[in-house]
């Protein structure tokens, strides 16, 4: 049984970290989301530390095999995709990334209809935070070296 207040906060800790140390050359617009992200993000993981040491949760993760390999197998795909952005660009990675994680979430993955749900919600979803970040917010998303000519 482990201390899952205390492991949660330090990961989200160290992970606030990282992405502050990675964004700090991001657009005045772009740099305000990812700021305010970061301060919540920083403050939420604090509360959760200082309960970890005041009334600890124990928890025991992955109760069974099935589910220990269900998130070995999307932390494979949260790597892959994170390989692919830099390469390939944000739109590209992001498409796969999303059809293929939406089709392995879902019960039945690969009925006609689990493929086309996955099609339409992969396009709306990818394109729509693109806007969003891209020509809202501008933020600078991966272009991809391959596509680059």
């Amino acid at each position: 049984m482990l201390n899952a207040d205390l492991l949660i906060s330090l990961v989200t800790l160290a992970l606030a970290a990282v992405v502050y140390l990675q964004t700090r050359d991001l657009s005045r617009l772009g740099g305000v989301f990812v700021n305010y992200v970061l301060v919540a993000m920083t403050a939420l993981a604090i509360l959760v530390l200082i309960k970890g040491f005041v009334k600890p949760e124990k928890i025991t993760f992955f109760k069974s095999t099935v589910e220990r390999n269900n998130v070995a197998v999307g932390i494979l795909f949260l790597g892959l995709y994170l390989v692919l952005l830099p390469l390939i660009g944000f739109l590209p990675a992001s498409y796969l990334f999303y059809f293929v994680f939406n089709l392995y979430l879902g019960d039945d993955r690969l009925s006609l209809r689990s493929v086309l749900l996955s099609v339409v919600l992969t396009a709306v979803v990818v394109t729509g935070f693109y806007l969003i970040f891209h020509h809202f917010l501008e933020v600078p998303l991966p272009e991809g070296r391959w596509l680059m000519a």
